[in-house]
C-alpha cells in the first residue's frame, strides 16, 4: 500500500469511527519509540566500531565484534560498509 493510500484509509476510518483516533495515536507513538530505540542502538554500535577502528592497536582481536556490528546494521546504516564486509 502506498503512503497516500494508507493515510487516506486512516482518515476515512477515523471519520467513520472517531474513537479509534486515540488508538491510532498510541500505535503511532509506539512506532516512533521503536524507531528511535533502533536508531539509538545503531548509533551506539557504530560508536563501538569507530572506537575500535581508531584504537586498533589497543583492541586487537576485536575484528569479529566489528564485523558483527556492521553486519547487524547492513542496509540500515547511513554509510555503506560493504567494503569492510568483503575483507
Amino acid at each position: 500500500m502506498e503512503r497516500e493510500q494508507f493515510l487516506a484509509f486512516i482518515a476515512s476510518y477515523i471519520e467513520s469511527d472517531p474513537e479509534a483516533a486515540a488508538h491510532v495515536a498510541n500505535y503511532v507513538q509506539a512506532g516512533l519509540r521503536k524507531a528511535l530505540d533502533e536508531a539509538n542502538q545503531r548509533a551506539a554500535d557504530m560508536e563501538i566500531v569507530a572506537s575500535i577502528m581508531m584504537y586498533k592497536k589497543r583492541w586487537k582481536g576485536q575484528d569479529e565484534l566489528v564485523m558483527d556490528k556492521i553486519n547487524k546494521w547492513k542496509g540500515k546504516a547511513n554509510l555503506n560498509w560493504d567494503g569492510l564486509l568483503k575483507v
